[in-house]
């Protein structure tokens, strides 16, 4: 008889229980996808001389690849799932749609919204038999508002400080001068930032705001040299979401020292070059289902959204969709994201626990959370708001 590779043998096996429900198991699953007919954040960023400064693209095909890559768990499952796509123009149209794919009996739905626009979405469909899983807002405050219909694969502004935060303190760069760009949430995540890096007890010697206007009166803050002297600092943390401003920053700084957060060395959920974990094969899958776009921190919250759906309805060896999404939620549940380690979502505020890359343009220079920091249950739980320091709001 002909021998399984090893690792052919271990996927066989992994399979067996699922494969033994499939009788049982409901036999089409759609999952919905919801997304707005005009979203600004994908607007080309033009800036001088019409230069594009990082456009970002809708992360659905990462959503597409998710349902397409766990097609096996589901077969021997006994299902079939597909993705319903749906946009609407604004928040009551999106309402509208969250209540016809809940009616449809879709209990999982993958957002693709601002943060204030979700806020409200959230807010009036709490009641409904539906879980919104989000994938591209990053704010703090939804983890904060708690609604018992909403989830988080995109990481939170607080686990990405974290992670910076993390590598300032084994680099022993305590030092730090922060900076922020004139856009309201510039101010917002230099503040997330400054609360993590008060956390281990690193010094920001100053905070500064900083202006791409030219007018003479503002060069104290347009100009990178003055932005940047009269301190000493081991390196300069600026949170620019523009980015126009701080593009101009690495080597025009007063003193020779690195730059993190908006430019230079940024976190997110993911970066293209992510090379261990089987995450090259994750990759190449999403270059060719896009024609050679670069897997980003939404596509891949996005793949992990559907996973994570997949994997509920597939191993949860439950038939009922409140069940599905109570196994989803517990403890049981872990979902691989090419990261090394099993995620799950936090009780608390929805949020999964994730590994952060830290990377510059080309290359992930670590992963956070680092060698050496410790937690009572996971180590993941020190990049987040945890649990003894959260508050409903």
């Amino acid at each position: 008889m002909a021998r399984l590779a090893p690792w052919l043998m271990g996927a066989a096996l992994s399979l067996l229980p699922v494969a033994a429900i499939a009788q049982d198991a409901p036999r089409d699953v759609r999952i919905g996808y919801l997304s707005l007919d005009y979203d600004a954040r994908y607007d080309e960023k033009l800036v001088y001389l019409g230069l594009v400064l990082d456009p970002l693209t809708p992360p659905v095909p990462g959503a597409r690849m998710g349902v397409e890559d766990l097609k096996i768990l589901a077969d021997a499952a006994g299902f079939s799932a597909t993705l319903d796509e749906q946009k609407a123009a604004d928040v009551a149209g999106l309402v509208a749609r969250v209540q016809e794919m809940a009616a449809a009996g879709e209990r999982f739905i993958i957002v693709d919204l601002p943060a204030d626009v979700l806020d409200q979405v959230a807010a009036a469909t709490r009641d409904l038999k539906v879980t919104l899983l989000n994938t591209t807002a990053h704010e703090d405050f939804l983890r904060e508002r708690c609604y018992p219909n909403l989830l988080h694969t995109a990481a939170s502004d607080r686990q990405l400080a974290d992670a910076l935060v993390q590598l300032l303190r084994v680099r022993n760069w305590t030092n730090v001068l922060v900076l922020f760009g004139q856009n309201p949430r510039d101010k917002v995540l230099a503040d997330v930032f400054t609360v993590a890096a008060q956390r281990l007890r690193l010094n920001i010697v100053d905070t500064r705001q900083v202006t791409q206007s030219t007018d003479s009166e503002s060069m104290e803050q347009n100009n990178t040299l003055l932005v940047t002297g009269g301190v000493d600092y081991d390196v300069i943390y600026i949170a620019d979401t523009q980015g126009d401003y701080a593009r101009y920053l690495p080597y025009a700084t007063q003193l020779p020292r690195p730059v993190i957060g908006s430019t230079g060395l940024e976190a997110a959920e993911w970066n293209w070059t992510w090379e261990r974990d089987g995450a090259s094969q994750v990759i190449s899958r999403f270059d060719r289902l896009t024609g050679d776009l670069h897997m980003d921190g939404p596509d891949w919250a996005a793949w992990v959204a559907a996973k994570s759906v997949m994997t509920a309805y597939g191993k949860s060896r439950k038939t009922d969709p409140d069940e599905i999404d109570a196994w989803m939620r517990g403890a049981r549940f872990g979902v691989d994201g090419s990261k090394g380690v099993l995620m799950s979502f936090r009780p608390w505020d929805g949020q999964m626990r994730m590994p952060i890359t830290l990377s510059t343009a080309d290359a992930v220079i670590e992963a956070a959370p680092l060698d050496g920091f410790e937690h009572q249950v996971t180590t993941l739980d020190t990049l987040g708001t945890d649990q003894p320091e959260f508050v409903c709001k």
